[in-house]
């Protein structure tokens, strides 16, 4: 007698298999939602394309923007029709980084969009005011700038195009974040025919901070010392006789004035910011040393921040001449890097070689006060050894003590820092200004800085001085 295939038991079976296959595939459509809610489903709630952001403005008033220290810096008002405005009462001075919200939206008024148009009032009073056609007030945004910082970093501007980022090195909070030209947000509609404009090169709306991509010039011999130092397992003796300049097959790299530094040891190479010994000491230090040190220090990396927006910079020396390779090694050939990496990089070495990841956004707060979330510091990991941060602390004090830096009054404020002066054309008489390093006040606070002025000249001339502002209004 033949076996029925279709017994109840092989029935039972067959339907015991299915009910684990759906399950196991419900049990997966659970994981990726929860995942989606925690992470992915981010970028579709902030954007400003989304068509609930419409309803939400129906119910609620967007809310209010403060500095840290409690400055309003994007409110919602009413004009003369009694129709509801977004104004910025320090009008471009917070323009890239808090943005705008008319012809789209960008800065923290995207990013923070949903929150500043959610209400955590209590409950019975928002459903009142639904019932009276009243709109309940949203909740407000805390961000990390400090107002008197971040004025001082863009008056200190002047003509002068470029950008400024300035970072807690403990915490990663930026304090100040700068960026030239700029624009009103306050009539950012009337005029955005003209700041759109591509025929006049300007790029307005880039936030050059996050974004900009510059040769880095002497800022990074930084980088290139920690390449020596890892290619001599931290060992800093070198000898260099600097004659004023070095041939390097039919190409001549010069010290700034031609000016000829004699007998250096490291230190002293750094803080004369002698472009001989670094470009010598590039040809000579080992290729992937070289590269796996830039990398590990950021460079062709995606930037660990929360902030967006952010551009990534650039090194490479891969099938490049010796030239072009001690071109690289002070700061010049083919890399490119944002103020931004440039400062978490200064900040990591004034955190003891502990990089924190930047922030602007600090908490969502209530109309009643009360906090609805809130940023907390948190560790990209180390970059630098002990050793490394060491020397480079000492280095970069001799900078400001007696080299490139030493005629720059900083008042009473300890600093640590690197000029650099960055040619970007063939016209090699046109260089943009850099400074980067960290300040200490006498309790021990520190605020890492990155300055570059677009085509101002000399780091110790204009970039330095600018940086010696922040920091005063940051300390005092």
């Amino acid at each position: 007698m033949t076996k029925n295939k279709y017994s109840k038991k092989n029935i039972r079976k067959e339907i015991y298999v299915i009910a684990i296959f759906f399950a196991a595939i419900f049990v997966a459509m659970i994981v990726y939602l929860a995942r989606y809610v925690q992470s992915g489903s981010r970028d579709f709630i902030y954007n400003s394309y989304n068509s609930r952001f419409s309803v939400f403005a129906d119910d609620v008033t967007r809310g209010t923007i403060y500095t840290s220290d409690g400055h309003i810096i994007a409110k919602t008002t009413y004009n003369e029709d009694k129709k509801e405005i977004r104004k910025y009462p320090d009008e471009r001075l917070f323009c890239h980084s808090v943005g705008y919200v008319d012809k789209g939206m960008s800065g923290l008024e995207a990013e923070y969009s949903f929150d500043l148009l959610k209400s955590h009032i209590d409950l019975s009073e928002q459903i009142n005011n639904t019932l009276v056609g009243k709109k309940s007030p949203g909740d407000s945004l805390y961000t990390t700038f400090d107002y008197d910082t971040q004025k001082a970093a863009y008056e200190s501007f002047g003509m002068f195009e470029g950008a400024v980022v300035a970072i807690e090195p403990d915490t990663g909070k930026v304090i100040a974040m700068v960026s030239k030209p700029d624009f009103d947000p306050n009539t950012i509609a009337e005029y955005w025919d003209d700041i759109t404009d591509d025929s006049k090169k300007k790029s307005v709306l880039l936030n050059r901070a996050t974004a900009g991509a510059y040769p880095p010039g002497s800022t990074f011999k930084i980088v290139t010392t920690v390449a020596f130092l890892r290619a001599n397992n931290g060992d800093d003796s070198f000898e260099y006789n600097c004659k004023g300049k070095i041939a390097i097959d039919d190409y001549t790299i010069h010290c700034s004035g031609n000016k000829s530094h004699g007998n250096e040891d490291l230190l002293k190479a750094f803080s004369n910011s002698c472009n001989s010994a670094y470009a010598y000491i590039g040809l000579n230090l080992d290729k992937d040393v070289f590269t796996d040190t830039s990398e590990k220090l950021l460079f062709n990396q995606d930037l660990p921040t929360r902030l967006y927006n952010v551009k990534k910079s650039s090194f490479s020396i891969e099938n490049q001449s010796d030239s072009v390779i001690a071109q690289t090694a002070i700061g010049q050939g083919e890399t490119t890097v944002s103020p931004l990496h440039m400062c978490m990089l200064v900040s990591a070495i004034a955190n003891g070689g502990e990089l924190m990841k930047p922030y602007l956004a600090d908490k969502i707060v209530s109309e009643e006060g009360d906090i609805v979330s809130e940023v907390k510091p948190e560790s990209y990991g180390s970059i630098l050894s002990e050793n490394e941060v060491s020397l480079l602390n000492k280095y970069m004090e001799a900078v400001v003590m007696d080299g490139t830096a030493e005629k720059v009054d900083f008042g009473d404020i300890n600093v640590f820092g690197k000029t650099g002066t960055a040619e970007y054309t063939k016209n090699k008489s046109i260089t943009h200004s850099w400074f980067v390093g960290y300040g200490v006040d006498e309790n021990g606070d520190k605020l890492a800085i990155a300055v570059i002025m677009e085509g101002a000249g000399y780091g110790s001339k204009y970039a330095a001085p600018l940086a010696a502002k922040v920091f005063n209004a940051y300390f005092d």
